[in-house]
């Protein structure tokens, strides 16, 4: 019992104690009126020796209650039902004797109250309802019927007795719920209804004193759910929230005793197998992350109605005792750091949607230098394109130079461009840097790389009117591009003066299959698909604009 708990039944019991001694006194005080004794020692043997068994009785009880000073509120002591058990005879046997010393009959109260104070306030209203019944059954006997007085009286007794039973054993029923409320918020996550991150740790400590002493291992695991932040930026933290119950509901149905499972961290779970091997308990946390990663799909696929781009996954860590650690702290260090083994074992997939994920709320300008760091995987995966994002940007400046547009306008225009094909991450390297021509298959995943350009950026809030521009730098004036087929004025300008400026450098860059044009050749093949590729009325003056730009290039080269 934790400190806070202790205290709390120490001071409730303190009250049950009161109540119980006062009992136990008005039947001795009603013992002393029935016999009109004087205060003093003045009485028979007898009473002097029952008197005695009496005091003794109270005091026995005092010392039980007084020096382990701590009441399980959640089910009866044993003593306290001993003492309901000879009261509750001792005060009818006393009626009985008493026979029309009407002061007797509060003696039904004393049975009553301590029930109440042991069993809640069923088992008092109970007992009340049993004393008060017998309580008309003894005169019932005694006078062979129910004088008018004595049912008058019996009445009003009876209902005090109900009254204050239910009373009492309402408020020990308050206080049982509220402490079992304060239990669960202190040691319960209250959207996924797992233990939480303290208690896991006290539950942790106490499994393992156990496993020691039984020379029995326990297995713990790690899940944490693969970049969680992406998922609460597209779908809304409202969705996040149903996927975190979801899969609390799913732990409590799948971890049974003396397993169990704890929130983590605001997207980790924990795992505790006591008593298993690591093998076992792999076996086990491979077969429940399975059944997360489907039941939270399905849970996505009803907001969206089309799988999400970044599929949901769950990585994992296990560690076991004692042959990984030998403490607590050591236990779960060792299954972090296999956690993070795997996490960042999985290449640059895993580092661009970290990136990703950590910028969510920056601004663009905030975000750019953060970005570069993509790009650069880029250039490191196609090698036959280095510096190609750099010069499209700077070719897409000069026109946009040209047709005078605003400083919102270039910022927004400069991000894309130098962004335009950020989707080439998800695209294999023997694709990008395949020197013959790509097979049909092969050029429909190349193609995929605008809608995974705009899906990657999709989760940055200031970032939504770049998406455009990536997903559209490959639609065609006629219609003919991909992966929407927008023609005209359907595309976005941003897009169309990328698409010129992209197919510019293409030309102009060697490639191990084909040899750079020259500017004049260049200029010959747009102008050869204004109209068709390209806006024209972009490409004279895209042409006068990179012209400038291009010789420095050149001059540098």
């Amino acid at each position: 019992m934790r400190k806070w708990e202790q205290k709390r039944a120490q001071e409730i019991s303190e009250y049950i104690l009161v109540t119980h001694i006062v009992s136990l006194l008005i039947f001795l005080m009603i013992v002393f009126s029935f016999y009109n004794l004087p205060l003093g020692l003045h009485f028979p043997l007898y009473l002097l020796f029952m008197f005695i068994i009496f005091t003794v009785t109270i005091i026995a009880y005092t010392a039980s209650k007084l020096l382990p000073r701590i009441t399980n509120l959640e089910q009866p002591q044993i003593d306290e039902i001993l003492l309901l058990a000879v009261i509750f005879p001792l005060a009818f046997i006393f009626l009985w004797y008493s026979h029309n010393f009407f002061g007797a009959k509060v003696l039904i109260l004393v049975p009553s109250i301590i029930a109440a104070t042991s069993l809640g306030k069923l088992g008092g209203t109970t007992a009340a309802v049993l004393a008060s019944a017998l309580l008309f059954f003894l005169d019932y006997r005694l006078h062979n019927y129910l004088p008018p007085e004595i049912f008058q009286t019996n009445s009003i007794i009876t209902g005090v007795n109900l009254l204050l039973t239910w009373l009492v054993g309402g408020l020990m029923e308050v206080e049982r719920k509220t402490r079992q409320e304060l239990l669960q918020l202190a040691d319960y996550d209250q959207l996924t209804g797992l233990y939480n991150h303290r208690y896991l740790q006290e539950k942790l400590a106490l499994t393992l004193q156990k496993a020691a002493a039984a020379n029995l291992p326990v297995s713990f695991a790690l899940l944490d759910i693969d970049q969680f932040k992406y998922f609460n930026t597209v779908y809304g933290y409202q969705k996040g929230d149903e996927i975190l119950a979801n899969i609390g509901q799913l732990l409590g149905e799948e971890i049974k005793e003396p397993c169990y499972a704890a929130r983590y961290g605001s997207d980790e779970f924990a795992l505790v197998f006591p008593g298993k091997e690591k093998s076992e308990a792999a076996r086990a946390t491979s077969h429940i992350k399975e059944k997360i990663v489907s039941r939270a799909t399905v849970s996505l696929l009803e907001s969206e109605r089309t799988p999400p781009f970044k599929p949901f996954t769950i990585v994992t860590g296990l560690a076991s005792y004692p042959a990984d650690a030998d403490g607590v702290s050591s236990l779960v260090r060792a299954a972090e750091n296999d956690l993070y083994r795997t996490k960042y074992s999985r290449g640059d997939a895993y580092l661009y949607y970290s990136i990703i994920s950590e910028i969510t709320h920056l601004k663009v300008k905030e975000a750019f230098p953060t970005l570069q760091t993509l790009v650069a995987l880029i250039n490191i995966k196609d090698r036959y394109t280095f510096g190609h994002s750099e010069r499209v940007m700077s070719y897409s400046l000069a026109l946009a130079k040209k047709l005078s547009l605003s400083e919102e306008e270039k910022d927004t225009l400069r991000y894309g461009a130098y962004l335009h094909d950020l989707g080439k991450i998800e695209v294999e390297s023997a694709i990008l840097n395949k020197t013959g021509s790509l097979t049909e298959r092969e050029w429909e995943i190349m193609k995929m790389h605008t809608i995974l350009g705009s899906e990657i950026i999709k989760p940055l809030l200031f970032f939504q009117d770049i998406s455009p521009i990536i997903r559209s730098h490959h639609e065609n004036y006629d219609g003919s591009g991909y992966p929407d087929g927008l023609k005209g004025e359907e595309i976005p300008l941003p897009a169309r003066i990328v698409r010129l400026a992209d197919s510019f450098d293409a030309m102009t860059t060697d490639r191990p299959y084909k040899k750079a044009l020259t500017f004049l050749q260049a200029s010959q093949e747009l102008q050869k698909y204004a109209g068709k590729h390209y806006d024209p009325l972009l490409v004279d003056l895209f042409l006068e604009a990179v012209k400038e730009a291009y010789e420095k290039r050149n001059t540098y080269l």
